[in-house]
């Protein structure tokens, strides 16, 4: 009877068979996302990013938060050498590259162009949104250069917006003044926007995906390929400045 449904599925549901990875011989993998440095959490987001890495070949399951191992699959942005401090466990198997190609990346601050700024001391006491504290280019490294400047949560009040796409929206609408975000991000909304960036930070490695060592070769090696073929559109579950990815080994 299983064997009957599934060729009914594959005949007259190619794309939910493929999305959701329905092959009882296969191996799969469960994949997760740290959203510290943003993007978008909604679940179809999620489901578009597994359906193209299952019809890469990258067999995946949505994480359950509720269980009680770990993901075998797992993105996250923050510099590799932290990261495999905390999870020897895993190998680090794509790294993200920026809209601009780069395998770093910069933070930067942004405010109204029509204000005229370019002196950080100036900012003090303004409203700030960022998009998380644990996020590299989104809050950590642009915070740096405004505490250098005197700007820090006794001087001014900080937003936490959860994405790179909010602080902008926010000095959009004014409902906050300055906006932390990831500086490609940031070349790329400026101008057309009428904003302008005061600093940039320096730079940081970028993050990626990481795979448990208890996935097969095999796998792994699809799932990297997966990755490297993914289009935009395919990852918006990931930070907004990430372009795509490239193989570390």
């Amino acid at each position: 009877m299983t064997l009957l449904i599934t060729t009914l599925l594959l005949i007259f549901f190619p794309g939910i068979v493929s999305a959701q990875g329905i092959n009882a011989d296969s191996e799969s993998v469960t994949i997760a996302i740290n959203h510290d440095d943003g993007g978008k959490k909604g679940k179809r987001h999620m489901l578009n990013l597994q359906r193209a890495l299952n019809e890469g070949g990258c067999n995946t399951d949505l994480y359950e938060t509720s269980k009680s191992v770990p993901p075998q699959f797992l993105f996250d942005s923050r510099p590799s050498y932290i990261v495999k401090k905390e999870m020897p466990d895993y190998q680090f198997v794509a790294r993200a590259k920026t809209l601009y190609g780069a395998l770093n990346v910069r933070g930067a601050v942004l405010v109204q162009a029509s204000r005229g700024i370019t002196d950080l001391s100036l900012l003090k006491g303004e409203w700030v949104g960022f998009v998380s504290k644990k996020s590299w280019s989104g809050y950590i490294l642009p915070a740096q250069l405004l505490q250098e400047s005197g700007i820090d949560e006794s001087s001014n009040t900080f937003y936490p917006i959860d994405n790179h796409v909010g602080p902008v929206s926010g000095l959009l609408h004014r409902d906050v003044t300055v906006a932390i975000i990831a500086e490609p991000l940031a070349e790329r909304w400026a101008e057309k926007n009428g904003l302008s960036i005061v600093a940039v930070s320096g730079a940081v490695e970028t993050g990626g995906w990481w795979m448990h060592q208890s996935v097969s070769e095999k796998l792994t090696e699809n799932c990297t390929q997966a990755l490297v073929k993914l289009e935009r559109s395919q990852h918006k579950a990931l930070p907004a400045w990430i372009d795509g990815f490239v193989i570390t080994k």
